[in-house]
């Protein structure tokens, strides 16, 4: 009988081993992975966030009344293509550009735009159809606080439509 608790506990000890062999081999691979991209865009989450000029200048927007108070899913017909894109670029900067986005992803450079996440206009008026997306893909990827200041900008446009 005193000989089964011994021959346990090389047992466990090689547990134990090959427990920490497969977490250093896991934390291996996600940090190789990470270095040459290949991460889900899920495990990225962390790196964008609230673009507050962007939030302002839409609130500016809708108080002055460039708003599109269009339907659920209409956001593929009227979001600018990227010849659109490239153009109001070449001609306003990416500063202007940034202000169409409502989150900015600091894993990317500046003057790219990949930085420039959740767009909610035509670069021309607030689309109450993009702040929908923004609201369903923010809270898809819990960037919570995008998620909530979609939801305020169209809270904003239905409290103007009110108005009129």
């Amino acid at each position: 009988m005193s000989t089964t608790p011994k021959m346990s506990y090389p047992c466990a000890c090689g547990l134990g081993f090959f427990c920490v062999i497969g977490l250093t081999v896991g934390a291996l691979a996600i940090n190789v992975r990470e270095q040459i991209g290949q991460l889900p865009a899920t495990e990225k989450i962390h790196a964008i966030r609230l673009n507050q000029d962007a939030f302002d200048y839409a609130r500016e927007l809708i108080r002055q009344g460039h708003v599109v108070t269009d339907g659920r899913g209409a956001w593929s017909q009227h979001q600018p293509s990227a010849e659109e894109e490239n153009e109001f670029i070449r001609l306003h900067g990416f500063g202007e550009y940034a202000k169409w986005h409502l989150g900015i992803d600091d894993a990317h450079g500046e003057k790219t735009k990949a930085r420039y996440k959740f767009p909610y206009g035509d670069l021309k008026n607030v689309h109450r159809c993009a702040l929908l997306a923004v609201e369903s893909r923010a809270a898809q990827y819990k960037h919570y606080g995008i998620e909530n200041a979609a939801l305020e900008l169209r809270k904003r446009i239905s409290a103007s439509s009110r108005d009129r």
